[in-house]
C-alpha cells in the first residue's frame, strides 16, 4: 500500500476533513520498522526521548499495560501507545497532522 493510501486510510479512521496539514508522514511495513524509526533514528526530528529516557520508559511498561493494548512487547506497546501512529491492516503509519 502507498503512503497516499494510507494516509487517507488514517484520515477517515480519525475523522479528518479538508483544511488539514500532513506535517510528516512516513510508512512502515512491520512494528519493528515504525519502532526503530520513531524512538532510535536520529533522522526522525521529533524523536521522543532520548536513549536513557527510552530505557526507562521501556523498562516501565507492565505486563497489564501490554495487555489493555494488545502488545506483544514493550517496544510494540510503544509504538501503539505513540502519538502519531496509526495501526492499519497493512502496516504502521506515522502521520503528524495539524488544523
Amino acid at each position: 500500500m502507498s503512503k497516499l493510501k494510507t494516509a487517507e486510510m488514517v484520515a477517515d479512521m480519525v475523522g479528518l476533513d479538508y483544511g488539514y496539514v500532513v506535517e510528516a508522514i512516513e510508512y512502515f511495513k512491520t512494528i519493528d520498522e515504525a519502532f526503530n524509526w520513531v524512538f532510535l533514528s536520529e533522522e526522525n526530528p521529533t524523536r521522543p526521548y532520548t536513549q536513557e529516557q527510552l530505557i526507562q520508559k521501556l523498562a516501565s511498561v507492565t505486563k497489564e499495560d501490554m495487555e489493555e493494548l494488545n502488545a506483544k512487547t514493550a517496544g510494540e506497546y510503544l509504538v501503539i501507545d505513540a502519538d502519531h501512529t496509526y495501526i492499519t491492516p497493512y502496516g504502521v503509519a506515522y502521520i503528524r497532522i495539524t488544523r
